[in-house]
């Protein structure tokens, strides 16, 4: 009879990096002491997935040192580079990136996470919820049925189950030119765009059983929508005009703290104003300066600064926008900051230079930013984002 836990560590640690769902690897690692010790534990959430870039330049480069036929049939039968996974909620110092083979994600854009569901965008404009863990994807109405891109997509709830379509859940969408709000269900056949007062919007929260959209002047606006019938939806403002002219330097966010609705504002400046035009595509363009938190009295329609987040951190970015409470999650994570990813579209689409050089930790006490990534992960498409699962 075999004595499975006396299996050389080569062979263990082999079959281990081929598990990619992440119950897999749990499952492996509880075998025994040995097979534990072969392969490191997946890193603790909140995750950072990096963007594929990076993978891709590599593997290019291997391509590059075969010449005529045998280069070609290399590129023709090499599968898509794995996806790099960074526990943040890890020890910087020992911050290991994790590769997750998901052939489903390769060249597309990712527009949106909610809980552990990442919504992608392929070349062919289909839509799909995509659990990267398990691989299980979802279909949604073709972004074909709008006459511009899709830059965000908020889910209204994580699919109640994971191998199989429901329509318990509700999925918002901002779409271009005048970033109008639309909704649909999986399976639909198309979208349905929201009858709203004012347009231009730029964050969408699903915040007590109602979708929430800001846009780019602060006026707030709450979607009244029948899940039962959504062929009749509208909004309604329930904030004023915020109170500063609109500046396509700043990028606002809702997010969901202690029961509270926030409007988070990040300002961005640019950093390459007295260089030469032909050097701008070596440098970051731009850079997060700082940013601001209000919560809205709902009552007077008002907003309040809010100076402190207390023992919560926020996460910010094309993820719906997030605040967790640091103890729950790791150490390492830290309070009263705000965690934030390069979604400043304007600062690299059309420009020549990759998104995701501008992420870092914002500290809401000392205003000062860090890294909270010590690598670099850049695409000129689609920059890193944040998957995150729901917070306790």
């Amino acid at each position: 009879m075999a004595v499975w836990s006396e299996l050389p560590n080569d062979i263990c640690s082999f079959i281990g990096k081929k598990l990619d769902v992440e119950a897999d690897r749990c499952g492996f690692r509880s075998v025994c002491r040995s097979w534990r010790c072969c392969i490191p534990p997946f890193p603790r959430p909140p995750w950072l997935v990096l963007s594929e870039s990076q993978l891709e330049q590599q593997s290019s480069e291997k391509n590059d040192r075969i010449e005529g036929e045998e280069e070609e049939k290399m590129k023709v039968n090499t599968p898509p580079p794995p996806r790099g996974f960074v526990g943040i909620g890890d020890n910087g110092e020992k911050q290991v990136v994790y590769e997750i083979n998901l052939p489903e994600a390769h060249q597309t854009r990712l527009v949106g996470s909610t809980g552990i569901w990442l919504i992608t965008v392929d070349k062919s404009s289909m839509i799909r919820l995509l659990n990267p863990f398990s691989r299980v994807q979802i279909d949604l109405p073709q972004q074909s049925t709008f006459e511009f891109q899709i830059p965000q997509i908020v889910v209204s709830s994580t699919p109640s189950f994971i191998n199989c379509v429901s329509k318990d859940y509700v999925v918002m969408a901002i779409h271009y030119y005048k970033r109008l709000l639309a909704i649909a269900r999986p399976g639909d056949k198309s979208w349905i765009t929201v009858k709203t007062p004012c347009h231009f919007f730029e964050d969408i929260i699903f915040y007590k059983e109602q979708f929430y959209a800001v846009n780019v002047h602060g006026a707030v606006v709450v979607c009244d929508i029948d899940q039962s019938d959504l062929h009749s939806p509208t909004a309604s403002v329930c904030s004023e005009t915020w109170k500063s002219t609109y500046h396509y330097r700043q990028k606002k966010y809702l997010v969901e703290w202690l029961a509270e609705l926030l409007l988070v504002i990040k300002y961005v400046i640019d950093l390459d104003e007295d260089e030469e035009k032909e050097k701008r595509k070596e440098l970051p363009l731009y850079g997060t300066e700082k940013f601001k938190v209000y919560k809205l009295d709902f009552i007077n329609r008002e907003w309040e600064e809010v100076t402190s987040l207390g023992e919560y951190c926020l996460f910010l970015g094309f993820n719906t926008s997030v605040s967790i409470f640091a103890p729950d999650y790791s150490k390492y994570l830290k309070k009263n900051c705000i965690y934030f990813t390069d979604d400043y579209t304007h600062g690299y689409l059309g420009t020549q230079t990759p998104g995701g050089l501008d992420m870092g930790v914002f500290d809401m006490e000392d205003k000062s930013i860090q890294p909270h990534y010590n690598g670099v992960s850049t695409c000129y498409y689609s920059p890193p984002l944040w998957i995150i699962p729901n917070p306790r």
